[in-house]
């Protein structure tokens, strides 16, 4: 299981949000709540800090997307923590999902705050930009 299903940086030992910044940069974003011993060079946008870093000083660029079923009917998991699970649906039975108290309408979508424990055939996928980054820059 993830804990967070969106394109994620490791840097100098820490996890931060993250998003491709031209070629050769990214830039990473703290994620709210977590502290951070590496904090120097953060620019404040609102309640966000952001910071460019080349992609060669990372220690991992990914993001993992993870999928479950809860009831029988398929969930794209957004976040978990503290053994619940935010998920937005992804099946298209509307009836189903108003009836199981999802939160939303048929037009823009239902989310549900869900058990962990309750979640089957969760599936986490991969993808890592750094690793393909470093097929297309060698050396």
């Amino acid at each position: 299981m993830t804990k967070y299903s969106q394109e994620m940086a490791e840097y100098r030992g820490e996890v931060y949000y993250a998003g491709s910044e031209g070629e050769k940069d990214v830039w990473i974003r703290k994620v709210p709540g977590v502290s951070y011993v590496n904090a120097e060079g953060f620019e404040k946008y609102g309640d966000r800090e952001f910071k460019t870093v080349p992609v060669m000083e990372l220690d991992a660029w990914y993001v993992e997307k993870m999928t479950a079923l809860w009831r029988g009917q398929p969930f794209n998991v957004i976040s978990v923590e503290n053994g619940k699970a935010q998920a937005g649906y992804a099946g298209g039975e509307y009836v189903w999902a108003a009836q199981n108290g999802l939160d939303g309408d048929q037009y823009n979508g239902y989310t549900a705050t869900l058990d962990v424990g309750e979640l089957a055939d969760v599936r986490v996928d991969r993808t890592d930009y750094l690793a393909r980054w470093k097929e297309r820059n060698p050396g």
